[in-house]
């Protein structure tokens, strides 16, 4: 675990978590050896990741396999009750009940409604996302698009696919700025799930505070973490303070570079001073004072 300024920061240990569930949905995982492996109590381990992630472990994990079951209705040839085994359940009338609880409907109800209706959907490549921005620097390189049949929950992710040549001056984010009002004085937590293929340059989600006319206040994209090649599913966050003076707060995810970024799940909190802010600290930085002046060292 890390810590910085006197709190404890479990980021890296609920990513490390994350990473062993997405390796293992297939197969029974043991919270009591999951808690061994991150170094925690089984109490305190269940108690960050709540605390995280905003739901329980055996939710958690009973989420991403039903998403999981999903893909396999829309993309497999697979029978339910082979399905219904692959995510963990004894019988398929077990599976069934908690496939309803997520899906409003039957798994093979979901299957013959949904599978060709995505298939189509995601061809359709235009662009374009309700209330998100598609922007960048030589974006146009970049394939934005919906993909129905990559998700980390519900029905779908937004894909973000670079250009084949790697250009460390292109990339491209989709992004959305919101009003600061409800924030201000504040401090607020981004968090996103991330899933990356081949990633050439970093991907990342990314964080500003805008005060008047567009000045940076505060500023965290990831650049000292960055996600690089190839890594399933994970839980990624930004923490910064809200000025007083804010008035925007504006966010998104990035792609630079070939490689594909999937991201699903995007959240705003308001969260307490326990938690670590992850802006840009030049203390951590830039030396307190010039060296080496006279280049005789």
């Amino acid at each position: 675990m890390n810590q910085r300024g006197g709190n404890v920061d479990y980021t890296r240990d609920v990513q490390k978590a994350l990473d062993y569930i997405e390796k293992n949905l297939n197969s029974k995982i043991d919270t009591k050896e999951l808690a061994q492996i991150v170094g925690m109590s089984v109490y305190h381990f269940h108690r960050v990741f709540k605390k995280e992630i905003k739901v329980g472990i055996y939710k958690y994990i009973q989420k991403r396999r039903m998403s999981q079951a999903a893909l396999l209705l829309l993309n497999s040839d697979l029978s339910i009750i082979t399905i219904s085994l692959i995510s963990g359940f004894s019988s398929q009338e077990a599976f069934t009940r908690v496939f309803k609880r997520y899906y409003k409907m039957p798994p093979h109800q979901y299957k013959l409604q949904f599978k060709h209706f995505f298939r189509r959907q995601e061809l359709m490549n235009d662009q374009e996302i309700k209330h998100w921005m598609i922007t960048g620097e030589n974006f146009d390189k970049y394939e934005v698009s919906m993909d129905y049949e990559m998700f980390h929950s519900d029905k779908k992710s937004v894909k973000i696919q670079g250009p084949n040549e790697k250009d460390a001056s292109s990339f491209a984010t989709v992004m959305q700025q919101i009003n600061s009002k409800n924030y201000r004085n504040k401090r607020v937590k981004l968090s996103a799930y991330l899933k990356t293929e081949d990633v050439v340059g970093w991907a990342g989600i990314w964080f500003r505070i805008d005060g008047k006319n567009f000045h940076q206040l505060k500023f965290d994209n990831m650049e000292d973490r960055p996600i690089v090649g190839t890594n399933p599913w994970n839980y990624y966050s930004s923490v910064l303070d809200v000025p007083d003076e804010a008035e925007r707060l504006v966010f998104g995810c990035l792609l630079q570079g070939p490689g594909i970024l999937w991201a699903d799940d995007f959240s705003i909190n308001v969260v307490g001073n326990d938690v670590k802010t992850t802006d840009f600290n030049s203390e951590l930085i830039f030396p307190d004072e010039p060296n080496n002046l006279s280049f005789t060292d």
